[in-house]
């Protein structure tokens, strides 16, 4: 059984792995949560980073983000199996905006 640490650890392999350098700048665990794919028990990690070339700091470019500066965040969840820690999937997670009643 893959714990919380390890699974986080290779979501984030896998993210750095496939996106590259550039598109993992200032990753970052956001939510943990634990769930159950067709009969598999799996985590559901979600990691953001930071979305360089967009935002007020565009300009400082990796710099900025690692700084804190670029406030723009790419987020994606990651469905890593229980049993053996492999990365089953990667999805863009769209975050819902609240609406004003």
């Amino acid at each position: 059984m893959v714990d919380i640490k390890n699974a986080v650890a290779a979501a984030m392999d896998f993210a750095r792995n496939s996106l590259g350098p550039q598109r993992t700048v200032n990753i970052r665990l956001e939510e943990i949560e634990s769930s159950n794919l067709d009969g598999n028990e799996v985590w559901l990690i979600t990691l953001s980073t930071a979305l360089i070339g967009s935002g007020p700091f565009a300009s400082l470019g990796s710099l900025g983000a690692v700084l804190g500066a670029d406030s723009a965040r790419e987020y994606k969840v990651f469905t890593v199996a229980k049993s053996d820690g492999e990365v089953l999937s990667m999805k863009i997670r769209l975050l819902a905006v609240p609406t004003m009643t």
